[in-house]
């Protein structure tokens, strides 16, 4: 199995390995924070109240490029691990800085 690329404008960030295996811990973590997304959350100031997948998928995006600028390799992880658990055909994230918006476009295998 490949990596899922972070490519942020266009320049790879960072590669996450797809075929890293989770314990029971790490993937009730990963519930853990689906449920707490199913209470909703803000992307660009609108409040998504019942995210679907697509829109929490991107909300961890976010979060990871953040954690990306800060250097936290704890939530580098985890972020890339529910994007390559929920996304399980994703194999490329691209994120693009328009404007002061972030774009977010995942791209799956073929």
């Amino acid at each position: 199995m490949s990596n899922l690329s972070i490519m942020v404008n266009d320049q790879l960030a960072y590669e996450y390995d797809r075929s890293t295996k989770l314990d029971e811990k790490q993937l009730a973590f990963l519930d853990k924070m689906d449920s707490d997304m199913d209470r909703g959350f803000r992307i660009h100031g609108e409040l998504i109240s019942k995210p679907d997948r697509k829109q929490k998928s991107a909300f961890v995006a976010m979060n990871l490029l953040k954690a990306l600028k800060q250097e936290d390799p704890a939530k580098i992880a985890v972020s890339c691990a529910y994007l390559v658990n929920r996304l399980p055909h994703a194999i490329e994230l691209h994120a693009k800085d328009q404007d002061g918006r972030i774009s977010i476009e995942f791209i799956d295998e073929h």
